[in-house]
Order: C-alpha cells, then sequence, then structure tokens
C-alpha cells in the first residue's frame, strides 16, 4: 500500500543519548534513515508550499487543485 507522508522539518531532530548527540532524520531525505545524512541542505531554499522529491531528489511543487471557495 502507498502512503504520502508529510515532512515538514528541513533538519533533523537532535536526540541526547548519554553524552552524545544523535541526529535523526527530520527531512525524510536522508539515505541513512533514520539518521541525518544532511540531505535536508537541499531544503533550504523552499519557499511556502509543499513538495515532492523524485528517488533522484529532483524537487517538483505540489499544486492545489482545491479552491478556498
Amino acid at each position: 500500500m502507498a502512503r504520502l507522508v508529510l515532512h515538514e522539518r528541513n533538519g533533523p531532530y537532535v536526540i541526547k543519548v548519554g553524552n552524545e548527540e544523535v541526529y535523526l532524520c527530520g527531512c525524510g531525505l536522508s539515505a541513512n534513515k533514520p539518521y541525518c545524512d544532511d540531505s535536508h541542505e537541499k531544503t533550504l531554499d523552499e519557499k511556502d508550499g509543499v513538495y515532492f522529491y523524485d528517488s533522484n531528489y529532483k524537487r517538483v511543487k505540489m499544486d492545489n487543485f482545491y479552491s478556498n471557495e
């Protein structure tokens, strides 16, 4: 079953484990999930809206086909 997952962060979650910090992916683009691999840097210039990234990390802005009227 296909699922769409919305990731609203453009940075990792920082978790403290003892004296160390672990960085967990918050953008959904990491190739090393659940850990961050700095893929979120591709999202830093995103403006308002919803974006889709294909398997080659090509970004596509999703259009809203629904009217607020």
